[in-house]
Parts: C-alpha cells; structure tokens; sequence
C-alpha cells in the first residue's frame, strides 16, 4: 500500500485540503466582528484572504480512490487498470448520492 506521507502530487494535495481544514476551523474560532444578524465572524480581512489563497491552491473535492486486488496499490476508483502493475481492474459499482 502507498505510505500517506508519499510524495505523489495526490499525497500532496489530500496533506493540504487537511491543513485547509485545519486553518479555516481556527479563523472559525477567532473572536469577530458582530454581524447584522447579531452573530460573531472571523476579522473579515483574514477571511476574505484566507478565501483567496484557497481558492488560488484550487484543490477540488478529494478524488474516489481504490486499492488493487494485486499489488495493494491505491489508485482513481474509476480506473479499468492499475497504473502500477497494470492488472485490468473490475468496475465498481455506482455510489448512491446522499439526499440532504
């Protein structure tokens, strides 16, 4: 299996939606500006640049990954081979959509 600390561009870019995550629950938690609304906000300038910088890094919704029956290997969920020991992988059934 590939070790979560690996280099690869996806290893790279699932440790920074993490540390996105991370930032944004702490500006969460800074005490604020009261809104109209009478609720707290994070200083907006922090916000508005946090915002920017997040949407610069244009990281996306983390991809569907799956494991190789043959090497362990993780790779895309909608791939029909393994891009490692190029085993012709079985398709996987539809995930069902959450209704919110």
């Amino acid at each position: 299996m590939v070790s979560p600390h690996s280099n690869t561009p996806q290893a790279t870019r699932s440790r920074l939606r993490a540390i996105v995550s991370a930032v944004e629950r702490e500006i969460s938690r800074l005490p604020g500006q009261t809104g109209a609304d009478g609720g707290s906000s994070p200083p907006s300038a922090l916000a508005a640049a946090f915002a920017g910088l997040v949407q610069e890094l244009a990281l996306g919704p983390e991809p569907e990954l799956r494991e190789c029956p043959v090497c362990k290997h993780m790779g895309m969920r909608a791939a029909t081979v393994c891009g490692y020991c190029w085993t012709k992988l079985s398709p996987l059934p539809e995930r069902k959509s959450v209704a919110a």
